[in-house]
């Protein structure tokens, strides 16, 4: 009677014992393909990423490299006959490729290699102005490292033809300071505080004949330039510009050239050491702008102090306004002297009045009259420029 019962029950055990080995069976294969599915995903995604990290390397490759132009050509006229120039002269006056190229967020190179025309025949002067790296090591600091451009004054930077006004750059920068100059070391350039900017430069100073002092090109001559540069004594520069007011900047430059003949002849009266000061103001506010530089140098040299060509200065004031976004007018007044204590040698003076042209923001045609204090009023003509940048 019982053993029915007994054999229903052990079946039951056996089933639900079988019914319970399938479930935990099923459940490992379930637990297997789940960790295929998810090791096969985590491989799709890493192919997934090394497919975009690879295609934003190529194009980080291809938009790490740039290269840049500014050029102009320029016609001038005078009344009288220029010694060097003529009366009448076109002149292609400069083209200037740059090629930048960034390594990294945080180390970038810069170049910058000049075709200048020289205004009295067709020979072409070619230059290096700018070779260097700039390493940023801090958010607020880096350091350029190579030949790179002086800080100082308003033009020597940013020179391209489109953001200053006139045909020819102001005469107290070309001269005095002397723009366009470059030299080769080391600049720590900081941000310390909002609107702040401080550069630090040790690189070669000028090295010229004491006795050429005193001329019509100012400090120019005594440019090393590109290649190579005598350096037993070097220059120090220190620039400070402020620009945390919108449309302001104000900029002060000092410079500390142990040398500015690299040679201790005493021929020549010995060193030559020269201290340069510089500070300006660019102000723009709504269609008015103002611009304003002044600058001098004290060099410590007999043989200066007799010519009194010890002492170089210079300053311009410049009011502009602009009628639109593509007119704007401009009056520019000059007085500069390259050898200040000379008894004899009276300041240069120049004013210029003109207005720019702006095809599109990088194309500028520019026209200016020039009236000069020169003998026979030679300095006096116009000017008509056409540049360029990109």
């Amino acid at each position: 009677m019982f053993r029915p019962v007994f054999t229903l029950l052990a079946c039951a055990i056996a089933a639900t014992t079988y019914a319970d080995s399938s479930v935990d069976e099923l459940r490992a294969e379930l637990a297997r393909q789940k960790a295929q599915i998810s090791a096969q995903q985590s491989q799709l995604e890493a192919l997934t990423s090394a497919v975009e990290n690879q295609s934003a390397a190529t194009s980080g490759i291809n938009n790490a490299t740039q290269v840049g132009f500014y050029g102009e050509v320029h016609y001038n006229s005078f009344k009288e006959p220029d010694a060097v120039t003529g009366k009448n002269n076109i002149h292609a006056h400069r083209a200037v490729i740059l090629l930048n190229h960034a390594f990294s967020d945080n180390l970038h190179f810069y170049s910058e290699f000049e075709f200048e025309g020289a205004a009295d025949s067709s020979e072409v002067e070619t230059e290096v102005e700018q070779i260097f790296i700039d390493w940023r090591i801090h958010p607020k600091v880096s350091l350029n490292i190579g030949q790179f451009l002086v800080p100082v004054g308003l033009l020597n930077e940013t020179h391209e033809p489109n953001v200053f006004y006139g045909v020819e750059r102001n005469p107290v920068e070309e001269l005095i300071i002397p723009a366009t100059w470059w030299e080769k070391g080391v600049m720590l350039r900081t941000l310390p505080a909002n609107g702040l900017a401080v550069d630090l430069a040790v690189h070669n100073g000028l090295r010229g004949d004491i006795n050429n002092l005193g001329g019509a090109d100012g400090l120019r001559e005594f440019r090393q330039e590109f290649g190579g540069a005598r350096a037993e004594d070097l220059a120090y520069t220190l620039r400070v510009k402020y620009s945390g007011i919108n449309g302001l900047e104000l900029g002060a430059t000092i410079q500390q050239q142990e040398n500015i003949t690299q040679s201790h002849d005493l021929l020549v009266g010995g060193k030559a050491a020269a201290t340069l000061l510089e500070a300006h103001v660019d102000y723009h506010w709504q269609s008015l702008g103002l611009r304003a530089l002044v600058t001098q140098w004290d060099i410590d040299n007999v043989v200066a102090k007799i010519t009194g060509a010890d002492k170089l200065s210079g300053f311009y004031v410049e009011p502009s306004w602009k009628l639109n976004d593509k007119i704007g007018l401009f009056a520019r007044y000059n007085q500069w002297n390259t050898a200040a204590n000379a008894i004899a040698k009276q300041d240069d003076k120049q004013t210029n009045v003109g207005f720019n042209y702006w095809i599109e923001p990088r194309v500028v045609l520019k026209a200016d009259i020039q009236n000069t204090n020169q003998a026979n009023s030679a300095g006096d003509g116009f000017n008509l420029g056409v540049g360029l940048s990109f």
